[in-house]
């Protein structure tokens, strides 16, 4: 159960073609009755994701936005974001949340090729 940071929702495609940039939005919410510095990481496989904050003073009740990126791999990834609040002295890990992004498949048309063989004017 969170005290502090409780991740609500993850927005990112649900597939993508490798080497595209992939958007991450991670939505935190204080939901302690006092502010607290909120944090998010990321990672798949063991590649970290950057997030544009390190973290956020939030009130209670607000939730925040954190943005982050990747490129996708030739594969599915299993996403993981982690929601953090600050004591004062150290960083606790509160919430986490995961999100599965597949490789999307890109169909390329087949195309013969054709060409005239006979043109008769009339």
């Amino acid at each position: 159960m969170s005290i502090a940071a409780d991740i609500t929702k993850i927005e990112a495609p649900a597939s993508t073609q490798s080497g595209e940039q992939v958007i991450v939005d991670v939505s935190i919410k204080n939901i302690s009755t006092s502010d607290k510095y909120l944090s998010v990481t990321g990672v798949f496989d063991s590649t970290n994701i950057p997030f544009q904050f390190d973290y956020l003073l939030v009130s209670p009740g607000q939730t925040v936005i954190f943005r982050g990126w990747l490129t996708m791999p030739s594969k599915n990834i299993k996403m993981t974001a982690l929601g953090w609040y600050w004591t004062g002295t150290e960083w606790i890990l509160d919430d986490t949340m995961t999100k599965n992004i597949s490789l999307s498949v890109v169909v390329t048309p087949e195309f013969s090729s054709f060409g005239i063989t006979e043109y008769v004017r009339r």
